[in-house]
């Protein structure tokens, strides 16, 4: 039986904006949305950061920064440590969540976002797939379907 690919996993949509957005616009969008963090992409739309509500407070109000002079780039985390492909293997993507200890990360489809695949997800994946998914060295009971 060949291995679950990404692709099949279910994604939620990812909040996404250009490296040249003003902190305003990232505010704005984050707030639009009702997001806690955004992802910075490249023209060629692939994630190269994250930012979040308190990279915003501590890396620029804080700061006493100018609001539209600092832009996404200026206060972006990155490298991300962790971007998957759609035909990864989901059991891969598992390992790297772990390891990396990331609840959700961006999936790129030939470079290019596609959206966020949460642990939740994944792990519905591998359940369906009739995998036993192990956490801390012991192995997680499947719950009886009632």
């Amino acid at each position: 039986m060949e291995s679950s690919t990404i692709k099949e996993c279910k994604l939620i949509p990812a909040t996404v904006i250009g490296l040249d957005k003003d902190v305003i616009e990232v505010a704005k969008k984050l707030h639009d949305f009702q997001e806690r963090r955004i992802f910075v992409i490249d023209k060629k739309k692939f994630p190269v950061g994250i930012i979040s509500i308190v990279d915003i407070n501590d890396r620029v109000v804080c700061r006493n920064k100018n609001l539209k002079k600092t832009k996404a780039k200026d206060i972006m985390t990155y490298p991300l440590h962790l971007v998957v492909d759609v035909k990864e293997p989901v059991k891969n993507v598992l390992k790297k969540m772990v390891l990396k200890d990331n609840f959700y990360v961006p999936v790129i489809e030939k470079g290019v976002i596609k959206g966020l695949l949460t642990y939740a997800n994944l792990k519905k994946v591998l359940e369906k797939d009739g995998k036993t998914i192990r956490t801390n060295n012991r192995r997680a009971k499947k719950s009886p379907k009632s």
